[in-house]
């Protein structure tokens, strides 16, 4: 009888570990560009780095207790060159891997820092891209930097988190695309 409730107490404890756990992030960026095709007859090929020491998207700063880091659910560059992939080819861009014109983006910082207090937090999102053109005759290089900051009451949701963490990434990207400059250098 004895062994039953240890069992039934340790099973009772390690499911609400796990449900004591955080969250993964979402990575979902929504782009709401109306495809333009700018790029007839230009190919590049295209790649993104993640130059960030740490890999995790949240970081909860508390208190009364250690920070609490949230991951994403896939790497960021991996999310990045999905979408730049798309959205340039739907800007007629030509993705091939034997190109001369070389386009490669750098996350350089890309997190939410939320300061938890007793009655409520305040999230602060930064987000670096370096973005690096190179071809035969020329090399350009362009940092995109977004900040925003979000307040809520009481303690900070994840889902509110990753909506605003989404949002912010989908602004920057839609900056990188929108670029006058990126887009001369390509056309040429």
């Amino acid at each position: 009888m004895k062994l039953k409730n240890l069992l039934i107490i340790g099973t009772v404890l390690l499911t609400s570990a796990c449900a004591e756990k955080t969250g993964m992030v979402e990575l979902q960026p929504d782009i709401m560009n109306t495809p333009i095709r700018i790029y007839d007859q230009k190919s590049a090929k295209i790649s993104v780095t993640d130059s960030r020491d740490k890999g995790h998207i949240i970081e909860v700063l508390n208190i009364d207790r250690p920070s609490t880091t949230i991951d994403s659910s896939a790497a960021l560059s991996k999310v990045l060159n999905n979408q730049f992939r798309y959205q340039l080819s739907s800007q007629g861009l030509n993705v091939n891997e034997q190109s001369d014109l070389k386009v490669i983006f750098d996350v350089e910082r890309a997190r939410t820092y939320v300061n938890q207090d007793v009655l409520d937090y305040r999230a602060n999102t930064i987000i670096k891209l370096q973005v690096k053109l190179e071809n035969s005759a020329q090399t350009m290089s362009k940092t995109f930097t977004l900040r925003a900051t979000s307040r809520g009451p009481l303690s900070a949701n994840l889902e509110t988190l990753q909506k605003d963490f989404n949002t912010q990434l989908s602004k920057l990207i839609g900056q990188v695309l929108e670029d006058e400059q990126l887009q001369t250098f390509i056309k040429s």
